[in-house]
């Protein structure tokens, strides 16, 4: 048996040794019986999906088929896993002292967008293989995930040479940084490699490049120090607005492929409902705030979660089932667990997403406030993750929609 207090100085070397033995396992597993992990495993329940998405139909490895879309297992797994990477990134901020509340969240939000907004594009058949799969989940998650280390990194080290470096020489830093970024992709179009249907020209990602730059000269204006948060907002622009471009270039008539039609009524009827709703919430929350258990709904954290979970049960409830008689294309649910819901009834998949939302919040912020008051970090992160897996899927449906795609 192992101590509590041996396992707390030990518990990275502990992590890291069952890691190496799982992968070690997986490994020899792929090596001495690659039908048994590969075909009947990987293929079916993770990669299959992937390249199935990729093409646009079922495909087969062996004779072993595999569709779009998840399955139970896979869903269990990638589960784990997000738990896993949340519980890393917890310990992570804590370490380098990051505060975690909603103005944190709003620094994410380019990475948030990032996710839906290159998943349609690879929906209407951007990009070409194998870049393709980069934009696929869990991929594109993994992908995500490096370019918030990336700059959450580069706003940490800033931040702490703020007291001995001038505002005028970590504003040079950025500037370097970005200039960078721009001269490997002048490199990439000079090249004429082949990445995608449509590529922007150098001139408009230069353009780009200044935009996602302004926070940072903002602050430099106004002779503030840059924060982790700065940085990390600039840095997501710079990451997002090309694609949000491309989105823009589609919808005003430059389509690359095949499409039902630009629905941006479908748009303006999903984000008017869930700002129908959430303004409802917030006034109802600020009407009682002298009540504890009711004002917490008025957070902007909170009223950020439910946003995202209406958004996503919203679009596929009008989008699968046309209530409001608009003419869509028949569009299908791919999570088992929401299929359930919108065949049992197709209102309860939001009803069930906003009632659910409600109890999080309460549980969170009046159920075990005080036990978890000590815990801050780690429950804004948690409502951060909670946001993501309601925005994220729902905001690609939607896109997906709007675009005809």
């Amino acid at each position: 048996m192992i101590s509590r207090a041996s396992f707390t100085r030990h518990k990275l070397l502990i992590f890291g040794i069952l890691l190496i033995v799982v992968l070690g396992g997986i490994i020899l597993g792929l090596l001495v019986v690659p039908s048994l992990f590969y075909d009947q495993w990987i293929w079916k329940y993770y990669w299959g999906p992937v390249v199935a998405d990729a093409s646009g139909h079922s495909v087969s490895y062996h004779g072993i088929a595999a569709n779009e879309g998840y399955t139970i297992i896979s869903e269990l797994t990638y589960g784990i896993i997000l738990i896993g990477a949340l519980y890393g990134l917890y310990q992570l901020l804590k370490k380098l002292e990051i505060i975690v509340d909603w103005y944190f969240c709003l620094a994410l939000l380019p990475y948030i967008l990032f996710g839906p907004v290159t998943r349609v594009l690879e929906d209407a058949n951007y990009f070409f293989v194998p870049g393709v799969y980069w934009f696929i989940s869990p991929f594109i998650y993994l992908q995500t995930t490096v370019y918030v280390l990336l700059f959450l990194f580069l706003g940490y080290v800033l931040q702490r040479r703020t007291p001995a470096w001038s505002h005028k020489r970590i504003i040079l830093v950025l500037i370097l940084v970005y200039a960078m970024i721009d001269v490997a992709y002048t490199v990439i179009w000079y090249l004429g490699i082949p990445y995608a249907m449509y590529r922007i020209e150098p001139g408009v990602f230069y353009l780009l490049s200044i935009l996602a730059f302004l926070p940072s000269l903002f602050r430099y204006i106004k002779k503030q120090s840059q924060t982790i948060n700065t940085v990390i907002f600039s840095g997501g622009l710079l990451v997002v607005l090309p694609f949000l471009y491309l989105i823009g270039r589609w919808i005003l008539g430059e389509q690359w492929s095949s499409t039902e039609g630009v629905r941006f009524d479908v748009f303006l009827l999903v984000m008017g409902l869930t700002a129908l709703i959430v303004a409802l919430v917030f006034f109802i929350a600020y009407r009682f705030r002298k009540n504890e258990a009711i004002m917490v709904y008025k957070a902007p954290l909170n009223l950020s979660m439910l946003s995202g979970h209406l958004i996503d049960g919203l679009t596929s409830w009008i989008s699968i089932y046309d209530p409001f008689h608009m003419g869509l294309p028949s569009y299908i649910e791919k999570h088992p667990a929401s299929n359930l819901l919108l065949e049992t009834w197709p209102p309860l998949f939001p009803i069930v997403k906003f009632l659910l939302i409600i109890l999080v919040i309460y549980v969170f912020d009046v159920l075990y406030k005080k036990e978890l008051t000590r815990y801050t970090r780690l429950v804004n992160l948690i409502k951060i993750g909670i946001f993501i897996l309601g925005v994220s899927p729902g905001l690609r449906d939607l896109l997906r929609v709007t675009m005809g795609v």
